[in-house]
């Protein structure tokens, strides 16, 4: 058996083998993995797409997500098939709609820039009940700001 390697085309992994794989075969599988625990079924085993109950199941899938992403591409498909996690099957019209909304939304991690204080204020803690002393030294506190 031999591993599949990373490349530009294979970079993500299927969950029952640990091979690279298309994006479309991942969904595919993610769509079949989401179907078995519907249904009851814990496990599916290595390489479940080359058996016969789960073969012709795996295809539709996998000729659904090809389809996708050569309409909206690899991004927006994944996104929403992780949001989306009632969906059981890539030909649902929900999913279809969630993709659109996706692929419309620009990718808010590599825009949003961090506002970073170069010396940051430290916060008095609000919490918890002040001592007989604390009380104290804000009373002193006070009374010098006050005169």
């Amino acid at each position: 058996m031999t591993k599949r390697e990373r490349s530009q085309k294979s970079k993500y992994k299927h969950q029952s083998t640990g091979d690279y794989c298309t994006c479309a075969a991942y969904l595919a599988e993610i769509m079949c993995l989401r179907l078995a625990s519907k249904k009851g079924i814990s496990g599916l085993g290595y390489k479940f797409w080359n058996k016969k109950p789960w073969d012709w199941t795996f295809k539709k899938q996998l000729f659904a997500a090809t389809s996708l992403i050569k309409k909206h591409g690899e991004k927006p498909v994944v996104r929403a098939v992780i949001k989306m996690e009632s969906v059981f099957s890539l030909n649902n019209k929900m999913i279809l709609s969630e993709i659109i909304r996706q692929s419309k939304e620009p990718e808010k991690e590599k825009k949003e820039d961090l506002d970073v204080k170069k010396d940051p204020v430290k916060r008095n803690k609000t919490y918890g009940k002040k001592s007989g002393i604390n009380k104290l030294r804000g009373l002193n506190g006070k009374k010098e700001s006050e005169s």
